[in-house]
């Protein structure tokens, strides 16, 4: 795509086509004009613009026909029809076509740059899932670092700025983010990388052994050290200890690990030889350290010394462009490289997503979804977790407004009904005591897909 999306308008009343082309062109988009079928073949043909806004009624060659032979040229073109006599018939007709949405004339101005701001995103997510389709076997296997956002770019500088130093480093930020990852990448980056790197999982550790594990203990040191125990700490001698969730720690052991790197000495549990190491210390916390430290849960020497450099890992939600080829790693690695992909809907709900149990969550998710193909080779958003789906109970931990989480919630009942109903309007407005005109108006103001609504339609 162009830094300017090009949309095709396909329409023959000439007023109508100027209030097209102006307004489009207000918001910057570049537009291409066709007043009947043939010449708005020959303009697809020769232009691939990004989106197509088609009349029904157009002289030549109907819209519907229209229609079908640019999605022919072109499967994944995003199509919005416009009608002064919408039916629920000619709806889901079009759409089972290939249309992505249509509108009714008249319409206002701003219900149609949602429209087409809705469809140029979906036009973009389909880009953006070929792309992430076709690069992830370029991903190894053990690796699912993708680096297509700004934030995450960010955090890949910081990693190569500060992986060639010895400098101890503090990683922050939520659980499931990929800190580990973030951790091993600057071991690997490091001249350290030949020589161990030993994890330390402080939250998973009972403060009684914490100690034991990190410095290990000579035999007879307690009832039960039957033999001499090498700690984490001298096993990572030469190489780099990541200390994950260090913020569980209690104070005895956090004092014990501040001696370790002001003096780089140790000693075992039951031994009286201190004990030189060499060695980088990573550290990882999904808590606010600083905020610990104000409230003296954590020693503020042991931060300061913890906190010579530090990386924020940004949340999944921060890092939107990571998403889909996050999900084909997933994909790829937990389906034996079996080609499955994502259709445009699927995608367009894991990129909607805020994700709060981010990379661990999404990874789930995937998972989730590839029992439900079984020998399939195509993952639809039926196929996803019911927590993906749009509702007050999923918008719980998101910053909307009243007002967003009632649209969203409508739209979530009306879709609802509409499945219930087998696409029967009159039916449907009867169950939510509307009228029939009512409920054809919200379902345009809402965007509702109504091909989705129900598989045998489509």
């Amino acid at each position: 795509m162009t830094d300017k999306i090009q949309v095709l308008i396909v329409e023959d009343d000439n007023n109508m086509r100027f209030v097209l082309d102006e307004c489009l062109k207000r918001k910057e988009y570049q537009t291409l004009l066709a007043a009947d079928g043939e010449q708005a073949i020959n303009l697809f043909k020769a232009n691939c613009p990004d989106l197509v806004i088609l009349d029904f009624k157009i002289p030549k060659i109907n819209g519907m026909e229209v229609l079908e032979n640019i999605v022919k040229i072109n499967p994944d073109i995003v199509v919005i029809m416009l009608t002064g006599h919408a039916t629920i018939n000619l709806a889901v007709e079009s759409m089972k076509k290939g249309a992505y949405d249509f509108l009714t004339k008249p319409f206002e101005v701003e219900e149609l740059l949602r429209v087409v701001e809705n469809a140029i995103s979906k036009r973009k997510i389909i880009i953006e899932n070929e792309l992430a389709k076709n690069n992830v076997k370029e991903l190894g296997i053990d690796n699912y670092y993708s680096a297509a956002s700004p934030a995450i770019k960010k955090v890949n500088k910081m990693v190569r700025y500060v992986a060639g130093s010895d400098y101890t480093v503090l990683l922050e930020g939520e659980s499931g983010t990929g800190k580990s990852l973030i951790a091993r990448e600057i071991h690997e980056r490091s001249n350290r990388k030949k020589e161990p790197f030993v994890i330390v999982d402080c939250g998973t550790l009972p403060s009684n052994l914490i100690e034991s594990e990190l410095f290990g203990y000579e035999k007879g040191a307690f009832t039960g050290a039957l033999n001499r125990k090498i700690g984490r700490i001298e096993r990572a001698n030469g190489g780099t200890l990541f200390l994950d969730e260090i913020s569980t720690l209690d104070f005895n052991s956090q004092a014990a690990l501040l001696r370790v790197i002001q003096s780089k000495e140790f000693e075992r549990i039951g031994g009286n030889e201190p004990l030189g190491v060499d060695v980088r210390i990573i550290a990882a916390s999904n808590r606010d350290l600083k905020k610990m430290v104000e409230d003296k849960t954590f020693r503020h020497d042991l931060y300061y010394r913890l906190k010579v450099f530090t990386i924020v890992m940004p949340p999944l939600k921060e890092r939107a462009e990571d998403i889909i080829p996050l999900a084909y790693f997933f994909i790829n690695k937990y389906s034996n490289n079996r080609n499955i992909t994502l259709v445009p809907e699927a995608a367009m709900k894991l990129k909607s997503f805020d994700w709060p149990g981010n990379i661990r969550e999404l990874e789930n998710a995937v998972k989730h979804a590839l029992i439900l193909v079984g020998e399939g080779n195509v993952i639809e958003s039926k196929h996803l977790p019911l927590e993906l789906d749009q509702g007050y109970w999923a918008f719980r931990d998101r910053k909307l407004s009243l007002r967003e989480i009632l649209e969203r919630t409508e739209k979530s009942v009306i879709q609802q009904a509409l499945l219930e109903n087998d696409l029967n309007i009159e039916k449907c407005a009867k169950a939510l005591r509307i009228s029939k005109r009512t409920l054809y108006y919200r379902i345009n103001k809402l965007g509702i897909d109504l091909c989705l609504q129900k598989q045998e339609y489509c």
